[in-house]
């Protein structure tokens, strides 16, 4: 590994606002991603329906929309899928079918409110009576939250608290039998991850069920290929199968998060794709279809970004500091208050899974080990790296906690984890280390497959994670900014390892742009 870089200024910068491509500016390109993320064999570096946008494109833009072919393509152009999907679909849609949706915790409830807000016949299946119990007082306030549920201008508190308990009784049903969820025809499954209860889950569903049932997973974190092998061959006959069986992935807090992930396993068929890509459009989200790995595509990118923050921490870079620079590039949310409300003894097995599926570019934190050590695990404990009022997700009531000193003392060994020092560089320099971390990571996404472009990994960042709008993306910044000086940027971080050297897919794309 080569020595740092004097610290300083970088050479390009994340905080500044994006350079605009020519024929596709950052807003125009955003709003590209929810009409136009799609999915088929060789296909163009554009699609005809985007060329009013992309008609003075340079190749920069044709860099970002270059589409690689992968299985998911070939599933996603299936005639009689498509016809099957719109079938189940508008059985929804005019209420003489419901969906099945198990699971009535957090994102189980967000995502049942948000199929009922779309006017959609929901039964929520959960074998924990205290569970249910609480569920239509959860569904209010979600509902309440998205408001797209309401009549809009409604005159006071009182109506609008009758709108909502009209449409929770025309569109909620819920349960404690399986008997009962197994009549959907379509079951989202949003119970905790743990494969081994996921599995006697679908084991359950399937010895209730008495016809065919599509099954979709809300994991985050679990391969779709391993949580299959509970379900039967679609050649054996049984009414659930590995074929009917695939990712459906919401992101917290569901009432903002544009996007959802459709992770499709090795046996998915292309009806169960169609269908899925079908649901997303009926709730108003953007459906983004992955290749089976891990993390998916938006779990990776995040993981690169916590990552990055997560070494500077132990790089002895201020926790205020990190968080305002968080603020300063843009991010939707401070990352920090990030891991607490996903819950640091969550995000430490994360971290874990990825050091061992990536072990040459995951840094394995000695903050969260520390943290979780000592039992403060973020809003669940009400005690993170931010002190809370209540257990509440999101609420406005965090007060940072901690700071170096303090995260020094709880530490066995009394310091960071870390001999090396990065408080000396610029918030420009520390920026565009973040950024390249992210981009380099989207574009090993691209090369293995698991997206076929760089403008879907931006898709997911920009929709699913808060990555700053304004800016594109990650990849939109890095093709805008020029590949060849990102390549030479991240030449000053090269000494911390693998994660900053260049994707080949990066160098192909530099190398064309030199040689137009």
């Amino acid at each position: 590994m080569t020595e740092p870089l004097e610290s300083g200024d970088a050479a390009i910068s994340f905080i500044a606002p994006a350079k605009p491509i020519p024929g596709l500016d950052p807003d125009a390109y955003v709003r590209f991603f929810h009409t136009q993320i799609t999915r088929a064999p060789d296909a163009p570096a554009c699609e005809p329906a985007c060329e009013s946008v992309c008609e003075k494109r340079d190749r920069a833009a044709d860099a970002l929309l270059f589409k690689r072919t992968t299985r998911v393509n070939a599933l996603a152009c299936d005639p009689d899928a498509n016809a099957e999907a719109e079938r189940i679909a508008s059985a929804l849609e005019d209420g003489s079918e419901f969906l099945g949706v198990a699971g009535a915790g957090l994102m189980g409830v967000s995502i049942a409110a948000s199929f009922i807000a779309a006017r959609v016949r929901v039964l929520v299946y959960d074998p924990v009576d205290a569970a249910l119990a609480t569920l239509r007082e959860r569904l209010r306030r979600e509902l309440a939250l998205l408001r797209v549920a309401l009549e809009r201008n409604l005159p006071d508190p009182d109506a609008e608290s009758a709108a909502l308990d009209e449409l929770l009784d025309s569109r909620l049903s819920a349960t404690n039998a399986a008997p009962r969820l197994a009549e959907a025809a379509v079951v989202v499954e949003s119970i905790p991850e743990k494969a081994k209860l996921k599995a006697k889950f679908y084991r359950d569903l399937d010895a209730a069920a008495r016809r065919p049932i599509f099954l979709m997973t809300n994991t985050s974190s679990l391969r779709i290929d391993e949580l299959s092998q509970s379900l039967a061959e679609d050649s054996d006959g049984r009414l659930t199968s590995r074929a009917r069986f695939v990712g459906f992935h919401f992101f917290h807090p569901a009432v903002k998060r544009a996007l959802v992930e459709i992770a499709v396993g090795e046996r998915s068929c292309a009806s169960a794709l169609a269908l899925a890509s079908r649901l997303a459009r009926i709730i108003s989200k953007t459906p983004l279809v992955v290749s089976d790995a891990p993390g998916f595509l938006v779990n990776r990118l995040l993981q690169a970004y916590l990552n990055e923050i997560l070494a500077l921490l132990d790089e002895k870079v201020p926790i205020e500091r990190l968080e305002r620079l968080a603020e300063r590039i843009g991010m939707e949310r401070p990352p920090l208050r990030v891991l607490d409300e996903i819950g640091l003894d969550v995000s430490l097995r994360s971290g874990w899974s990825f050091l061992k599926a990536f072990p040459d570019r995951t840094h394995a934190s000695r903050a969260l080990e520390t943290l979780c050590r000592v039992g403060r695990l973020g809003r669940k404990t009400r005690l993170g790296f931010y002190r809370y009022e209540t257990s509440e997700p999101w609420r406005e009531d965090a007060t940072l906690d901690l700071d170096q000193a303090k995260l020094a003392e709880l530490s066995e060994s009394r310091d960071s984890g870390s001999s090396r020092d990065s408080s000396g560089y610029s918030d420009e320099a520390l920026a565009a280390r973040i950024a390249i971390a992210v981009f380099f990571e989207a574009a090993r996404l691209v090369e293995e497959g698991v997206v076929g472009s760089l403008a879907e990994a931006d898709a997911g960042s920009t929709l699913a994670l808060g990555f700053p709008r304004a800016k594109g993306g990650a990849c939109y910044w890095a093709t805008a900014s020029g590949l060849d000086r990102v390549i030479t940027e991240s030449r000053r971080w090269s000494f911390l390892g693998s994660r900053f050297v260049p994707p080949e897919l990066v160098r192909a794309l530099a190398e064309q742009e030199r040689g137009r």
